[in-house]
């Protein structure tokens, strides 16, 4: 069954890398307000790199410098996988029409779903 999902996971993958070009980035500071009270300030500056730090919740002071695979999916909607030094995995759909974002985050075997309002601060 898990050799299964890894194979459908790669498939997903592939069709949306072939049938999106690579997203023009959505370059700004946003709040991530997700479910459950944890805030994180995203900030976008090209491209290549975002940066993530945790102001409130669980994870508060947690921070990161990524490099996102990322792709536009449709107008302002955008699909971004990373994974972090620490071996978590994510993915995330963000939708600046709807200012939503929806996240999957794999730490070993523990899954989580979660989903958000966006803010943008600057």
């Amino acid at each position: 069954m898990k050799h299964l999902q890894t194979l459908m996971t790669g498939l997903l993958l592939s069709t949306f890398a072939s049938m999106a070009c690579a997203a023009e980035p959505y370059i700004g500071q946003f709040l991530y307000q997700y479910a459950g009270d944890s805030v994180y300030r995203v900030t976008v500056k090209d491209d290549k790199t975002m940066a993530w730090q945790c102001i409130k919740g669980a994870e508060k002071g947690a921070h990161g410098i990524e490099t996102p695979e990322r792709f536009t999916v449709a107008d302002k909607v955008y699909f971004a996988s990373w994974v972090e030094k620490t071996g978590i995995n994510v993915t995330q759909v963000i939708n600046l029409n709807t200012m939503q974002v929806y996240s999957t985050i794999i730490d070993g075997k523990q899954r989580y779903v979660v989903t958000g309002n966006i803010v943008r601060e600057k």
